[in-house]
């Protein structure tokens, strides 16, 4: 059997042992004051029974802790044994010097013992709570460090797609550039607002896509057919922030070509019951070089650890590509 070494503060340790001693005196006096209804001999009672064995089971746990847990067993029952014995004969001239002729007859040996084990198996309950609670919070901390390095890296990258997009319009001299950059400001103060939330409303996430589209179509004026149906009412539902806008910003960033005819992004949102579905389809540009295939697998790895993070097993996820469409469906039960 291992047992786990829990290095407790002095504090805790005397905290375990008031609630420890402090239950038995209560229930012991309750116990004797109602069947005797006396007070004096509950206290007496308290003072022979309980009191005494403060100190030897003390240093029975403490033994235990220095042997039994280092797995020196035979040591530790070679000493206990022997202190359980000779503790409790002095309990014994303690319990008839202040019951005196009381016709009551206690085996002081084993009752040392008896606590001694209540104590140590009430010391390491209190243990294995604290630690499962220590590590669940450790747990907790490590899961939120990494949602929000997954975040950071999407950040970036989703600023540097939208300058890049502004860029391209001065470069045209397209007198679109000034209402781009309004509509990247207005995205980008959209996103902020959102920024170091765990957990957004899913309209606040519908937003943010509508912003992004609404900013693509300023960039692609017509040379691309883009739709956004949604079905269902948001209300009352939550998801962490940016979990769909990476397949929004790679269904345009990869996937409209230089043919306008055959360019298209359709995003559809259900919303049923307990379960969210995305659902985005897109043209298939030119082959795209291995930096651009680097940087899609990037951000759909990252949502996905955001997915696996968030929503354990409750999601499905698929991506495919047939006839020069790709499409990606994504389902999540809340």
């Amino acid at each position: 059997m291992n047992f786990i070494v829990y290095n407790k503060s002095k504090k805790q340790s005397f905290t375990d042992s008031i609630y420890f001693w402090g239950f038995w005196i209560i229930l012991t006096a309750l116990l004797v004051g109602i069947i005797e209804r006396s007070l004096s001999e509950s206290l007496e009672v308290v003072l022979t029974l309980i009191v005494p064995h403060v100190i030897p089971v003390f240093i029975i746990s403490a033994l235990f802790d220095v042997f039994f847990i280092r797995k020196r067993i035979f040591l530790f029952f070679i000493i206990t044994i022997p202190l359980c014995y000779f503790t409790g004969l002095l309990i014994n001239q303690w319990f008839y010097l202040v019951m005196g002729d009381a016709n009551i007859h206690v085996n002081n040996e084993v009752l040392i013992f008896f606590f001694a084990i209540m104590f140590i198996g009430f010391r390491y309950i209190r243990i294995a709570i604290s630690q499962q609670i220590l590590l669940k919070e450790e747990e907790n901390k490590r899961v939120v460090a990494e949602l929000q390095y997954l975040r950071s890296q999407l950040n970036p990258h989703f600023l540097f797609n939208a300058l890049n997009s502004i860029y391209s319009l001065i470069l045209s001299q397209s007198d679109k550039a000034g209402d781009a950059t309004l509509a990247l400001s207005d995205l980008m103060r959209f996103h902020i607002d959102l920024s170091g939330k765990q957990l957004i409303d899913l309209s606040n996430e519908i937003e943010m896509i509508k912003h992004y589209i609404a900013f693509e179509k300023l960039k692609l004026e017509n040379r691309c057919d883009i739709q956004f149906d949604i079905k269902g009412n948001p209300a009352g539902f939550n998801i962490p922030p940016l979990l769909f806008m990476p397949f929004v910003e790679n269904a345009f960033k990869h996937g409209i070509s230089s043919t306008p005819e055959s360019n298209f992004v359709d995003v559809k949102l259900i919303i049923e019951n307990n379960n969210i579905e995305f659902e985005i389809s897109n043209s298939v540009a030119e082959k795209q070089n291995s930096k651009q295939d680097s940087e899609i697998k990037t951000g759909i790895d990252n949502t996905l650890k955001r997915l696996q993070l968030h929503y354990k097993n409750n999601y499905n996820f698929n991506a495919s590509e047939n006839n020069k469409v790709h499409l990606v469906k994504l389902k999540i039960n809340i």
